[in-house]
């Protein structure tokens, strides 16, 4: 078996929207691999993989809130994810598509609901270092010997992590003024947003089995790429004045694991 995502669609999506969605859970199968042991839900629904319930909204228009995004049940003793959310403003789904960033942010969120910066903290996988300080880092092994790769530098001992934004933002995502347009910065970026080897290192540090092969090519920015990044951040980021929620998932008791 290989690792798999179901998304569910409750609703308020376009069909060419729901492609995306489908699009994005291939893509991160393609990244993870590894099949996740089945577990029961307390309504009896067999989880084999990880479930995304996904669904378009009315919020608040087309500015303020995106929606949210989050995993909403986790395996007990792997805190892995079983089920999760994806909830967006339909308004913002529209503007996103005709800007076409709507991809680039479907994976983004979805990789928040495998739970890239949403599993971090010492509540589950303890993978974060300085949480809600000036200098947060990631602190895998296997992730800071890739940023180490990155930077020519075998010193680091961690990865930089988002020290500004808000809610769904800090402390969630690489620092952007490191890492620019990775994928899974707090921001994305006109063009190519890549996954680099970076993202897929830090989920093998939360436990899943992945495939660094599946990755972009990545490197890091330059000082004058960063300055021309300042200069026009406005222009650039489409995600930055959105606020995303997150979810507070539950822990499945042992006993949902199928034998």
């Amino acid at each position: 078996m290989s690792f798999t995502i179901e998304v569910r669609f409750l609703g308020g999506l376009t069909q060419g929207q729901q492609t995306i969605f489908d699009d994005a859970a291939s893509r991160w199968a393609e990244i993870i691999t590894g099949d996740l042991p089945p577990v029961q839900l307390a309504n009896g629904d067999i989880i084999e993989n990880v479930r995304i319930d996904a669904q378009g909204t009315t919020i608040d228009g087309a500015s303020g809130i995106l929606g949210q995004a989050g995993p909403t049940q986790l395996r007990s003793g792997s805190f892995l994810p079983a089920t999760g959310i994806m909830r967006f403003d339909t308004a913002d789904l529209a503007r996103l598509e005709a800007e076409n960033s709507l991809v680039d942010v479907i994976i983004h969120e979805m990789g928040h609901v495998l739970g890239f910066g949403t599993l971090w903290s010492t509540q589950f996988l303890n993978l974060i270092s300085g949480e809600g300080s000036e200098n947060p880092t990631f602190t895998g092994i296997n992730a800071i010997r890739e940023y180490r790769f990155l930077t020519g530098d075998d010193s680091p001992d961690s990865v930089p992590v988002a020290n500004t934004g808000g809610q769904g933002t800090r402390d969630g995502h690489w620092r952007e003024s490191t890492f620019n347009n990775e994928l899974m910065t707090g921001f994305i970026n006109d063009g190519i947003n890549p996954v680099s080897k970076l993202s897929v290192a830090a989920f093998e540090d939360m436990g899943y089995i992945v495939d660094y092969n599946a990755a972009n090519d990545y490197s890091l920015p330059d000082l004058t790429q960063l300055t021309l990044k300042e200069l026009n951040e406005n222009n650039q980021c489409k995600m930055c004045s959105r606020t995303i929620l997150r979810c507070n998932p539950i822990i499945l008791p042992e006993t949902a694991y199928i034998n």
